[in-house]
């Protein structure tokens, strides 16, 4: 009984040292295989192992379809001069329109017209304004279009005696003009006329009257 114990110790001792030098030499060997990770990469996607669909993210995946999809489209396009010789192509015209130069209206598109479409009066005197001792301001306006040269007022102590001149500053665009006259004499009526040269005629409006202060 006592030898076949002993028998049994032997043959365990052995199995035990086979074993353990086994499992030191296979743990040395998988160290020796292990391939190294890059970084930035899984374990799986190193040693080649897909990885399961539940580990990659949905926004990865569709990022992923977007790409190859354009790359397939992109693949697609064909760019050649077929288009130069297409008949629909060819059949194309230019519609623009050349515009013409036109003359423009009238400077003042309020001034009153007759029956025929013309302007009743070309010149019109308004009313003065800024009326002082000595001094005051004139107003006319001129309802011609064009061929206006020149425009000025006339002004007296009388009505048939409008001897004085005084040229006015250009006509706006609306063709109204003034002008600023001085050294008139306190307590006295004045007459004025505004009066323009349209296609070298002169023509002038009706004679207004003002007394200074």
């Amino acid at each position: 009984m006592k030898r076949m114990y002993n028998k049994f110790l032997i043959v365990s001792t052995a199995f035990i040292l086979v074993g353990g030098v086994y499992l030191y030499f296979s743990n040395d060997l998988n160290k020796e295989t292990v391939v190294p990770v890059a970084q930035g990469s899984s374990l799986a996607s190193s040693l080649g192992i897909a990885p399961s669909p539940s580990s990659i993210p949905d926004e990865s995946i569709s990022s992923d379809i977007s790409f190859l999809e354009t790359l397939v489209s992109i693949k697609s396009l064909q760019i050649d001069t077929s288009l130069f010789t297409n008949r629909t192509f060819n059949a194309l015209q230019n519609n623009a329109v050349k515009i013409e130069p036109v003359q423009p209206g009238r400077i003042n598109p309020f001034a009153p017209m007759d029956a025929t479409g013309a302007t009743g009066n070309s010149v019109v005197t308004d009313e003065p304004t800024q009326v002082a001792a000595r001094t005051a301001v004139l107003n006319g306006t001129v309802s011609a279009s064009s061929g206006v040269s020149d425009t000025y007022f006339t002004y007296g102590t009388t009505e048939q005696s409008l001897t004085n001149t005084a040229t006015a500053t250009r006509q706006s665009l609306v063709g109204t003009f003034i002008k600023n006259v001085s050294g008139l004499t306190p307590k006295t009526t004045y007459f004025f006329r505004a009066c323009a040269k349209i296609n070298n005629v002169a023509l002038c409006g009706e004679t207004v009257s003002f007394t200074t202060n």
